[in-house]
């Protein structure tokens, strides 16, 4: 295997760092989504239209979530083994395929995070 340039080195750490305040950003928004959306789920649970339609929002978005998720990891998983084998002896860096794998898995969910944060915001203001 060649080795790195210090280059490939240091883009591949920025992109694990962007990758990393995704996640961070991800959780965040994670946390305010239950927390907006708890009161309107207990409601829900008392018989409230809303809360009920909420409740199967949520159900909807995570198993679509997580249905684009697999496939974006397979897709991700797919490019690694293809690229390999179709240039085995080429210059590989397995740090940023990781990276690029992540990043696409955990898209879905961060889209979705985004928006239920900025739609559930909107409504309490």
């Amino acid at each position: 295997m060649p080795r790195k340039s210090k280059r490939s080195v240091v883009a591949t750490g920025a992109d694990a760092q962007v990758l990393a305040a995704r996640v961070m950003t991800m959780h965040a928004e994670a946390g305010l989504t239950i927390a907006m959306r708890m009161p309107i789920l207990l409601k829900g649970a008392m018989g409230d239209c809303r809360g009920q339609r909420e409740a199967t929002k949520a159900v909807v978005e995570k198993v679509s979530a997580v249905v684009e998720s697999s496939f974006a990891a397979g897709q991700a998983a797919s490019a690694f083994w293809w690229g390999l084998a179709f240039n085995p002896s080429g210059p590989f860096d397995m740090a940023a395929a990781v990276v690029r794998a992540a990043d696409s898995t955990i898209e879905p969910f961060a889209r979705r995070t985004r928006a239920n944060a900025a739609r559930l915001g909107r409504r309490r203001g």
